[in-house]
């Protein structure tokens, strides 16, 4: 079976375009503070104990971290991970220091500002412009309208990557980037020279939802190379 995490503001419905797309079993699920899944102080703890073990981890953004902490914390339940447009993990004092500044912001304009526009200031960001062209956006969106932002303000806070130590990387790990997602591409230049990167073409940040049939033609090579 192979467990699948959406990022940040996400549902386990964003995977539907992709899973179309799949020939696998497969699992999404809400993350802790997201959905119908209640917030958890332990993210990673939470996941492992709805889902003890996986074939596969396959996450998107702030999903792609949990899958690799997973990983990290619990190698001998979970096999290959398979990382989208996530960060891997920051290293220097003054980045996290910058980071957490940014998020911090976030977090409060989530407590204090109506969420619309908390979604609309986020949805702005110059990451999404594809994603906001994207036909799946609109369905997408909705969706996100649904989520309860004190959850979302806590889940922030504590699994900002700012907050987080960067996990082990396994040899085995996959990285996946959108062609046009030039920073992501940038970072993963600097991993390991072992590790397999993949990119996405007409695709930036979010390429499960921008390209959901190239990105899932590249997770499917991969699961069947790893039976």
């Amino acid at each position: 079976m192979h467990l699948f995490l959406h990022g940040f503001l996400g549902q386990k419905e964003d995977w539907d375009p992709l899973f179309s797309h799949l020939s696998s079993k497969m699992l999404a699920i809400d993350l802790p503070g997201h959905g119908s899944a209640p917030m958890a102080d332990d993210i990673a703890l939470a996941v492992k104990k709805q889902v003890p073990e996986a074939t596969s981890l396959i996450g998107y953004s702030a999903g792609g971290r949990l899958a690799l902490e997973l990983k990290a914390r619990f190698p001998n339940d979970y096999g290959r991970v398979i990382v989208l447009s996530s960060h891997p993990g920051l290293t220097d004092a003054q980045e996290k220091e910058r980071r957490w500044a940014i998020d911090q912001a976030w977090i409060n304009l989530l407590k204090e500002a109506p969420f619309e526009q908390f979604l609309d200031n986020w949805y702005n960001q110059e990451l999404f412009v594809s994603l906001r062209n994207s036909s799946h956006f609109t369905k997408m969106l909705e969706l996100r309208k649904k989520q309860h932002p004190d959850s979302l303000a806590q889940f922030l806070h504590n699994f900002s990557v700012a907050k987080k130590t960067a996990p082990k990387i396994f040899p085995e790990t996959i990285f996946i980037h959108g062609k046009e997602d030039l920073k992501y591409e940038k970072l993963y230049r600097t991993l390991a020279r072992n590790l397999k990167i993949f990119s996405v073409q007409n695709a930036s940040h979010a390429v499960h939802l921008e390209n959901p049939k190239a990105c899932a033609t590249i997770i499917q090579e991969v699961i069947n190379e790893y039976r």
